[in-house]
């Protein structure tokens, strides 16, 4: 339901008192659907008065502002007083000494002290208790004319530089300006550390020669039994693997192989195969013409199997 009061097109105001459409001044309760018969005067708004302010604080009064302003300017006075006090009483000792303004006396200057009594004072003395070192210059340790601070070694006379800093001095270096590496036993050029022939200035690398000779020399051992010239040999011959002396001697001390027990080895395959007299056995190891053991190690076999 719509109230023509409120316009024809707006919805019914809920229940409650509204202004009365037929008597100004006046108020009139509305059900929700329409008007009643109840009426009341309208009641005026009530002004609401304002809150009261907070006291001010005390200090903040005009008495006690007062006050504290006249307490403020005596004590400035009074201080004041006193320094013209003090201005008169300078005044008339200047006009009783002819006004002649004094100057003051500089304070002397502290007498320089020389504790070791060296002849360079304290605060220039590298060790001011000690008569015999001035300046840094004159710390040596170990008594070899280079100062300590420049000294790599200031406590062995010996020695004294050391470029790279590897402590290795440069006499005994033999990279003095590469702390990496310091020692050449073959002075080949080649570092030990990086040599791997660090005693023969003819070689420092392992070439692929070198490393076939070795996987030779493993292959053999794996086969039968070789003395260790025997082995070098059979590497070396033409008959043989047909590889360099040298490249073939190295090979086979790579194997660090236990020649007695490769003597023990061999007896056995010998006996194997015939029979031999303790001496044939022993002679048949260590001939050139035969397994080419030393007679230490045909010995030791023929003894460990024995014969």
């Amino acid at each position: 339901m719509t109230d023509p009061t409120f316009g024809s097109n707006t919805p019914a105001a809920n229940a409650g008192w509204y202004p009365d459409p037929e008597v100004p001044g006046a108020q009139r309760y509305w059900d929700g659907t329409q008007w009643t018969d109840h009426r009341a005067p309208m009641v005026p708004a009530q002004p609401v008065a304002p809150a009261a302010k907070p006291p001010k604080p005390f200090w903040k009064r005009w008495w006690v502002i007062t006050i504290g302003a006249v307490v403020l300017l005596t004590a400035i006075g009074a201080a004041s007083g006193s320094g013209d006090t003090k201005k008169t009483d300078d005044a008339s000792k200047g006009a009783g000494s002819n006004n002649v303004t004094s100057t003051p006396t500089p304070s002397p200057s502290p007498t320089p002290v020389d504790t070791d009594g060296d002849g360079v004072n304290d605060d220039q003395d590298f060790r001011p208790e000690d008569a015999a070192i001035q300046s840094q210059d004159d710390v040596d340790t170990d008594k070899d004319k280079v100062p300590d601070y420049k000294d790599a070694f200031p406590k062995d006379a010996k020695y004294s530089k050391d470029t790279d800093g590897d402590r290795v001095a440069d006499q005994l270096d033999d990279f003095p300006k590469d702390a990496e590496y310091s020692k050449d036993s073959d002075s080949d050029g080649v570092a030990d550390a990086v040599d791997a022939f660090p005693s023969d200035p003819s070689k420092s690398k392992i070439t692929l020669a070198m490393e076939n000779a070795l996987a030779s020399a493993r292959d053999y051992l794996d086969f039968t039994a070789f003395s260790r010239q025997g082995l070098i040999d059979q590497l070396s011959s033409d008959a043989g693997s047909g590889y360099e002396v040298a490249d073939a001697t190295w090979a086979v001390d790579q194997l660090h192989a236990n020649w007695k027990e490769q003597a023990v080895r061999s007896a056995k395959d010998y006996l194997d195969f015939t029979s031999f007299s303790r001496q044939g056995l022993i002679e048949q190891l260590s001939s050139s013409a035969g397994a080419k053991f030393t007679l230490e190690e045909a010995t030791y076999a023929v003894n460990k199997l024995g014969l």
